[in-house]
């Protein structure tokens, strides 16, 4: 099964103990030149500093927090500040109304968004990275400042378990230290879910974007929903690329 299908997606129970923490700043702070943490003053609820076409808003929580269905409404889901493989949570922010924070967290479904007011955040600041897929191209461009730093051949989804398409973001960076792992030294674990997932797959939905050892995967439609990338290339994403970075997946 595992030579099968190798690099699908990760488990999220009984493969923890094979993942270490990754890059210079896993703990979640933001890579030198990114915008500095920023508190917001009750007259300017969110500052205008944190948008702009290549900055992308990010917030951190301190506890658990309650994220609801709108702002005002029912609540959906309590999340809390780590993730499952203990990464300081960083929430991607996509929207803003008022008080109310829309972000993308990985209890929820693909498109799916939680909202949390602004009080409940401990600090907001912004990315200026971006990770763009195209799956029929079978490429990875990663942007800093919209400007190209980096582009991956990378394997997508194969036929009947293609790569989801939409915006996710970055939540952990994670050392692979299992060398019998088919996710390879190294692996960005993204918010999104495979709803495609082969008959009697054993493990989770999660998406990520992580090493392989077999290179001829590079540039063809092989997993079964993750991207699969050359090992250096794994490693310089783990170490550069900030937690909370929205990653645009197109068909």
């Amino acid at each position: 099964m595992w030579a099968f299908v190798a690099c699908a997606v990760l488990l999220t129970a009984g493969i923890v103990g094979a993942f270490t923490l990754g890059g210079d700043d896993a703990g979640g702070s933001e890579p030198a030149g990114d915008t500095p943490p920023y508190r917001p003053e009750p007259e300017d609820p969110f500052p205008a500093k944190l948008e702009g076409p290549n900055t992308y808003p990010v917030a951190r929580i301190s506890g658990r927090r309650l994220l609801y269905r709108r702002p005002g409404g029912e609540a959906k889901v309590r999340i809390a500040d780590q993730t499952e493989w203990d990464t300081r949570r960083v929430l991607s922010v996509v929207d803003h109304r008022g008080e109310w924070l829309a972000v993308l967290v990985p209890e929820l479904k693909n498109g799916e968004v939680g909202w949390i007011r602004m009080s409940q955040v401990e600090r907001l600041s912004a990315v200026t990275w971006s990770l763009h897929a195209d799956v029929s191209k079978r490429e990875l461009e990663v942007r800093r400042d919209g400007k190209r730093v980096r582009k991956l051949r990378v394997g997508v989804g194969r036929p009947g378990h293609e790569t989801p398409t939409g915006r996710f973001a970055v939540t952990d960076r994670l050392r692979v230290t299992d060398p019998a792992s088919p996710y390879g030294c190294c692996v960005l674990a993204l918010t999104g879910h495979q709803t495609k997932l082969p008959p009697g797959w054993p493990g989770g939905d999660r998406l990520a974007v992580h090493a392989t050892a077999n290179l001829s995967n590079l540039g063809q439609a092989v997993s079964a929903g993750c991207m699969r990338s050359d090992p250096v290339e794994a490693r310089w994403l783990i170490k550069n690329v900030p937690l909370g970075t929205p990653v645009f997946i197109r068909g």
